[in-house]
């Protein structure tokens, strides 16, 4: 072996065993996040908090916002909450200075932020909530135009009993009043333990909870024996029957 070759491998064991103390010596990094309070991009305003990461020999990071210390925190995680109210209004440099177990000084970029008062804050989250609610003004109105419409349809189109009807991709429900099934409406609002709905047969509301389709068959089937009972001539078919009453009801008004 060659003593150039000798030395070229002396480098290379030097360098690769330098490696990790050298990927230990980066710089520390700054994060800012938010508590409580207002952010939106550059402007901040409320509670807030500073937190670094470094090496893993890191041994303390003070926290400055300009040259105002925040604090000095000695073990890991490395933070310290701060509130822009305690400084004047403008921009500010937020920064981070930490120390190695062995001596070496690492300090952060700066992270620069506008300081807001707590009225330009709220005219700001303003300016983000007033379409917000604007949209669910509109959704409120449409559930009430549904409303309207499903209590006019009902009034004017009722369904006969044992009549098969379509559920939809929100599910039927039977109607703890009347025990007659219906679908759910997607107007409805959420409960907690379901839907508070209005039955379209007997117009009470109630809360009701999507069942299988096969509950709901046999509901339907359950108000078809109650059409029989009504239904004169015990001679006809379920068939006869049903086709009987659902002419009977073209003719009814209410």
């Amino acid at each position: 072996m060659t003593r150039t070759l000798r030395l070229f491998l002396l480098a290379a064991i030097v360098f690769l065993a330098a490696a990790p103390a050298l990927a230990q010596t980066d710089t520390l990094q700054l994060q800012v996040h938010r508590n409580f309070g207002y952010g939106a991009g550059d402007q901040i305003q409320g509670s807030f908090t500073m937190s670094a990461t470094g090496p893993a020999n890191l041994a303390s990071v003070t926290f400055k916002v300009d040259d105002q210390v925040v604090g000095t925190v000695t073990a890991a995680p490395f933070q310290v909450s701060f509130n822009t109210d305690s400084y004047g209004l403008g921009w500010h440099n937020l920064t981070a200075e930490g120390q190695t177990t062995g001596g070496q000084k690492l300090v952060s970029a700066a992270r620069r932020f506008e300081f807001v008062s707590a009225g330009a804050a709220l005219q700001g989250t303003g300016g983000f909530l007033l379409p917000v609610l604007g949209v669910l003004a509109l959704i409120a109105v449409a559930a009430l135009v549904g409303t309207f419409v499903d209590i006019r349809r009902s009034k004017t189109s009722p369904t006969p009993l044992g009549a098969p009807r379509r559920y939809g991709l929100l599910g039927g429900a039977i109607c703890p009043k009347c025990g007659r099934p219906f679908p759910r409406h997607w107007w409805a609002p959420n409960a907690g333990l379901g839907k508070l709905d209005r039955c379209p047969h007997c117009g009470r509301w109630s809360v009701v909870r999507s069942v299988p389709l096969e509950q709901l068959r046999a509901a339907e089937a359950a108000e078809l024996q109650q059409a029989e009972a009504k239904l004169p001539g015990a001679e006809l078919s379920p068939e006869e029957k049903l086709r009987r009453q659902l002419d009977d009801s073209r003719y009814d008004k209410n």
